[in-house]
């Protein structure tokens, strides 16, 4: 039986690129495609193995600062892979990919980081630079319209669907009309040293400079706190951060640094501070296996890692071992707010609680549940064929094309 691994595409090493080295290791046997590669060499050992495929995106010059910019192109992209000799198509998608053009004798999965959310949720924030003017938004408008409907039709292509946190399985239900089954992210928890105990010296956060990740309002809330910050990151909203910046002492900037920097950087840390409605969130969680406490805003994938205490819960006798703090608004304000109350309550957060916290999300915990969840679907349309890899068969509900 034939195996194909399809990603959007290489460019950068992140959450979905990470997931995708996990599904790697579990098929050994599979081929890689994607869109375009463009790792870099630096990053190229992470990968298990490189692609045997690209689409006609693999030519295009350059394409490694312009993909962005190539949003029209991507459907006929996807669709251009041939993928027919293949019976199990493993999809991880953020993008496009779940639209692959399968026939009725394959079986499709796809692990669903996000439907895109440049066109369901946050298309304002991904696209007001890019479509200033009456003329552009006009065009932006149609553009965008048949783009969701693509993806509304490539939604409907899968045979199931995993999604990488409660958050994103509610918003593939919304968007799709699908139902999926949850299986979070890994996390490398084993390559995390745990810090030695509660404290620090300084907060710390990192992200890309977007503006959904709001690190501007966090940089603002630590201009009038006596405390020290060290921000990580480094993206489109460079220039605002470097005004923000001017003259602060107590704020430091690591625009990039290695896992083993960050690693080592997370031992000095009292806490991470998080500010995003994301779709689950790798770094709080990184934070979290090196022992250090997580501030964060409550939306999105967090409320499913992060048991953060708030004040309310102050008045309960059950409190015990709590691995953060959440604040209900991301503004400067809140989570000034929460850095105070974190700190006067800074001793109640141990950092084996966190360590633990982490535990949930464990490398081996995913292979176990993707590999079972593969196997069931495997089993159910192919039956008892042998298939190297493959375990744990349970009952399944096929979803017609």
């Amino acid at each position: 039986m034939k195996i194909a691994i399809v990603h959007e595409w290489l460019v950068t090493w992140a959450g979905s690129e990470r997931v995708l080295a996990e599904i790697m290791t579990l098929y050994p046997e599979a081929d890689l495609y994607v869109l375009f590669d463009r790792l870099p060499a630096d990053k190229r050992s992470a990968l298990p193995r490189n692609p045997v495929g690209e689409s006609f995106l693999g030519k295009w010059p350059k394409i490694d600062r312009s993909y962005r910019n190539l949003l029209p192109l991507m459907p006929a992209a996807v669709e251009s892979l041939n993928l027919k000799d293949y019976d199990l198509v493993l999809t991880s998608s953020h993008a496009v990919v779940k639209g692959l053009l399968l026939h009725s004798g394959q079986l499709h999965l796809c692990y669903c980081h996000t439907p895109p959310r440049y066109l369901w949720d946050m298309t304002e924030a991904y696209f007001s630079r890019s479509f200033s003017g009456r003329l552009k938004r006009a065009a932006s408008s149609l553009f965008l319209t048949r783009l969701r409907r693509w993806d509304y039709r490539a939604g409907q292509r899968p045979d199931a669907f995993i999604a990488n946190s409660d958050f994103v399985a509610k918003r593939i239900s919304r968007i799709y009309g699908r139902p999926s089954t949850v299986i979070h992210p890994p996390v490398d928890i084993e390559r995390f040293a745990v810090k030695p105990g509660p404290g620090g010296e300084y907060f710390v956060t990192l992200g890309r400079f977007v503006p959904y990740k709001n690190i501007d309002r966090i940089v603002q809330s630590f201009r009038y706190l006596p405390y020290k910050l060290v921000v990580v990151g480094d993206g489109p909203g460079r220039n605002r951060i470097e005004e923000l910046l001017r003259g602060q002492r107590n704020i430091r900037w690591l625009p990039y640094i290695s896992d083993k920097e960050w690693g080592e950087l997370l031992q000095k840390a009292r806490a991470f501070l998080f500010m995003a409605e994301e779709d689950f969130g790798i770094a709080p969680l990184e934070a979290q296996a090196a022992g250090v406490p997580v501030i964060a805003w409550g939306a999105g994938g967090i409320l499913e890692t992060i048991p953060g205490l708030k004040r309310e819960d102050l008045n309960r006798s059950d409190i015990s071992g709590p691995v953060g703090v959440l604040y209900s608004d991301p503004t400067p304000e809140a989570l000034s707010q929460a850095v105070h109350f974190f700190v006067e309550r800074e001793e109640m957060f141990q950092p084996e609680s966190a360590r633990k916290n982490a535990g949930r999300f464990s490398r081996a915990l995913f292979r176990t549940r993707y590999r079972s969840f593969v196997a069931d679907q495997v089993r159910q349309m192919f039956g008892d064929r042998p298939m190297p890899g493959l375990s744990g068969l349970s009952e399944r509900t096929d979803h017609a094309r």
